[in-house]
Formats: C-alpha cells, sequence, structure tokens
C-alpha cells in the first residue's frame, strides 16, 4: 500500500517532467529560444503547474484506477491536496518571472500584476485571481463541509480561463505542434473530468438505490441501517471500506457525505455508525423508515493492509468513531476464522462510557487464540503511545499497525510507532479528514 501512495506521486511528476522535456524538445526542433533567461522559469512555472491542474481534476473523480495507483482514496485526496498546493505556487513562478525584466522599475513591476489594455495579460490575472481564492477557500480557510464543496464547483471556471489564456496568448503551446497536442489533450482530460464528477457522478457513478430500514440513537452516535431498493443490485463491498451516501428528506441536504461502514459484507442489511459533530449529521436522527438513500462505492483500501503481510500479526487502534471501519472487520466470519494470526484491536476512548461499542465487540466471543481486544481510556491509562501500545500487544515486532481516529491522534501513534523502530510499511492509516 505504501509503495502505490509512492508511485501515484511518481506518475505525477513523470507527466509533469514529460510536459517540460517536450516543450524543451519543441524549442530546440525548430530552434526557437528565448533572449531572457527568466522567462524560461516563468514557462516552467507555467507548464508545470498546468500539468498539476489537470491532474487535480483527475484526482477528484474517485475513479478506481487513481485509488489503485495510490492505494485508498483518502490517500488520493492528500495527493489531491498536495498537487493542488504546488500548482498554486509553481503557478506564481510565471508572472514573477515574466515580470523580472521590468525591475529596477518597481512601478513597471508592480504594474505589470493588475489590469491593462493588454487581454493577453488580463486573463492570466483572472486566471491567477481566481486560483488563489478557491485555494484560499478550500486549503486555509474552515467552511461548513456543504459550502467547502460547494465552492469546488468553480474550479472548473479557473480551467475554462487557463485555456482562453492559452490560447489568446498564441505562445509555444499553440505554435509546437506536439506540446499543443500534448497540453490539449490533459485539458480535454480534465474538462471531462470536471464534468463527469461535478455534473454527472451524481447519477451515473456507482450508484445503488437504497432504504432507510431503522436508525438507532447509541449516546452520540447514530446507527442507520439500510436495505437495497432492488435486491439483485447490491452495493458490495470488502471490510474497511467507506461509501459516499445521500439521503432524499428534507431532514439534512442533499449533498453527499462520506462514512465507513460498519457492518460485514455477508449481512444482509448495510449499516453505517455516526457521530453527531454538526447541524447535518444531527438531522440524521430524523431519517424515518422508507426514506430513499443513494449510495456510492464502495471506497478505500484501509482494510487490504489486513492482507498485506500475512506473516505480521494486525495490531487495529481505534479512536472513538474511528472503530467503524474495524467493525466490519471483526464482524466478518471468513476475516476472523480463516486466519492463523491474532488480531489485536485497542477501541481507545477518553472515558469508558464514551466507549459505545464495548458490550458488542465483548459479544462476539472469539477466539483468544485469534483476537484480543484491549480497552483503553485515556483519562485511567494515559494517552496512547508506542509503548504502551506495545505492553498491550506484547512487543512492536512482527506487527503491523491499522489506525483510525482523530487525525491528531493518528499522526502521533504513527510517528511514536516510527520513533520505536516500526517501519512505515507497517503503519496504515484511514483519514477522513481530507475526504
Amino acid at each position: 500500500m505504501k509503495k502505490q501512495y509512492h508511485w501515484g506521486y511518481a506518475v505525477v511528476a513523470a507527466t509533469t517532467l514529460l510536459s517540460l522535456l517536450i516543450w524543451i524538445g519543441s524549442m530546440w526542433y525548430f530552434d526557437e529560444w528565448y533572449d531572457e533567461p527568466f522567462t524560461y522559469v516563468a514557462k516552467v512555472g507555467s507548464m508545470g503547474a498546468t500539468t498539476l491542474i489537470c491532474w487535480t481534476f483527475i484526482l477528484s473523480t474517485r475513479f478506481s484506477v487513481v485509488e489503485r495507483l495510490f492505494g485508498g482514496l483518502d490517500k488520493v485526496y492528500k495527493a489531491h491536496r498536495h498537487i493542488g498546493q504546488t500548482a498554486f505556487f509553481l503557478i506564481l513562478l510565471h508572472p514573477l518571472f515574466l515580470a523580472v525584466r521590468l525591475l529596477p522599475e518597481w512601478q513597471e513591476f508592480l504594474r505589470f500584476f493588475w489590469f491593462s489594455d493588454d487581454w493577453v495579460r488580463n486573463s492570466g490575472i483572472i486566471a491567477l485571481l481566481l486560483f488563489f481564492v478557491l485555494v484560499s477557500v478550500s486549503l486555509w480557510i474552515s467552511l461548513r463541509y456543504h459550502v467547502w464543496k460547494q465552492t469546488h464547483h468553480f474550479f472548473g471556471l479557473v480551467l475554462i480561463v487557463v485555456i482562453v489564456h492559452m490560447i489568446v496568448a498564441n505562445a509555444e503551446i499553440m505554435t509546437f505542434p506536439v506540446l499543443r497536442v500534448w497540453f490539449f489533450a490533459w485539458l480535454a482530460i480534465a474538462v471531462l473530468c470536471y464534468i463527469y464528477i461535478r455534473l454527472l457522478y451524481r447519477w451515473i457513478g456507482p450508484l445503488y438505490d437504497y432504504e432507510v430500514v431503522a436508525t438507532t440513537e447509541r449516546g452520540d452516535i447514530i446507527e442507520i441501517s439500510l436495505k437495497p431498493v432492488r435486491p439483485r443490485r447490491h452495493l458490495k463491498h470488502r471490510p474497511g471500506q467507506f461509501i459516499y451516501i445521500s439521503f432524499d428528506t428534507e431532514t439534512v441536504s442533499a449533498e453527499p457525505h462520506p462514512f465507513s461502514i460498519s457492518s460485514p459484507p455477508e449481512e444482509p442489511h448495510l449499516r453505517i455508525s455516526v457521530k453527531e459533530l454538526g447541524d447535518w449529521t444531527s438531522g440524521l436522527d430524523s431519517l424515518q423508515g422508507g426514506e430513499r438513500a443513494r449510495i456510492w462505492g464502495p471506497y478505500g483500501k484501509f482494510g487490504d493492509n489486513l492482507a498485506a503481510d500475512p506473516d505480521l500479526d494486525p495490531v487495529l487502534i481505534a479512536g472513538g468513531i474511528g472503530l467503524t471501519p474495524f467493525l466490519s472487520m471483526i464482524n466478518d466470519d471468513q476475516l476472523m476464522h480463516e486466519t492463523d494470526r491474532t488480531i489485536y484491536l485497542i477501541y481507545s476512548v477518553e472515558t469508558p462510557d464514551e466507549a459505545i461499542y464495548h458490550d458488542d465487540i465483548e459479544s462476539l466471543h472469539l477466539d483468544p487464540e485469534r483476537f484480543v481486544y484491549v480497552p483503553h481510556s485515556s483519562d485511567d491509562d494515559g494517552f496512547l503511545d508506542a509503548t504502551t501500545i506495545a505492553d498491550k500487544v506484547g512487543g512492536l515486532d512482527g506487527k503491523t499497525f491499522l489506525i483510525c481516529g482523530p487525525a491528531p491522534m493518528m499522526e502521533s501513534i504513527a510517528d511514536d510507532l516510527k520513533k520505536h523502530g516500526v517501519g512505515i510499511e507497517r503503519i496504515a492509516t484511514e483519514d477522513f479528514s481530507v475526504i
């Protein structure tokens, strides 16, 4: 899984480098070079950023081939964030180094970054301003989920303005044939990806029609049980996967939200367990039996880490509601009975009464030679770290670690495990904060 994650970045880097090589090769072939050396830096910025922008659209599609390339959809969205940030800072090189030739005339240098009679430059400024606003809103400003999702619709406008800027500038991309075909192929793919995920996905994605069977409140957690409207068309998932779901009800807004599947694959009903964290989730307790739901998925490769190395004993570390993907694993008969390994589950909460699923886990009565359940309360037992984990599971050697919970907890435990000699290839996390 770790190798897949790095392969994804390697493919993105390779295609970006290839864009630059095609550009340099075209200049060499036509023997056309710049007089100003700073122009080369400006073009590296624009062409590199354009390739990366196209990749951000590809990474937003949730295509299975992209998920496989990065080893999980949460990893895809991390890459989406990182690549978007890199594209933004890279594109800044373009206007900065085009304007450097105006120095030391600072007034002319600064005027270059504002609107004028030159519509080639104006289109570039518009694209840059739109990109800046949307990146700021998406990455650096805290918004409600449904508002944050809506801002992503406007990235299509950035793409259109970028295309317009390329055409009106009539520069290398338009004059060098191979370079023109290369970049417009990428831009066409990006446009199609945008149309798919923003307009068509809601209707033609990996979509299943379900209806609510029942909702159950368990403390601050709402369990929703669902069944397929058409029994022959039901979602088939693996333990540890998640879905996007929206409900046809006036109780909550219609945008899809991601949730882990807490039921095992063999159960007839699909179950999600949702912690009340805001207006949308708190409205789920008003769902009525028979109300329709749309489900997209399944997604995620978190559970695949269980089988990544059959010689290692898995240690499942759950923080609060991060238990949900593990519930589908430990309730899966095939997974729990067809293995010679010992599976450890550490269920970490702040206080014991927050361990909503404690009794459910103990009632499974699984073979203690194959399954060891370790409840943990930070109030009673202290914060969970590598030393504590080693004490609970008999050492860190010969084990692989799957961690799901609040992002700070996952980062802290993963870092501490690495400090105690656990290789990164033996640590897997599921991070919903980026989805």
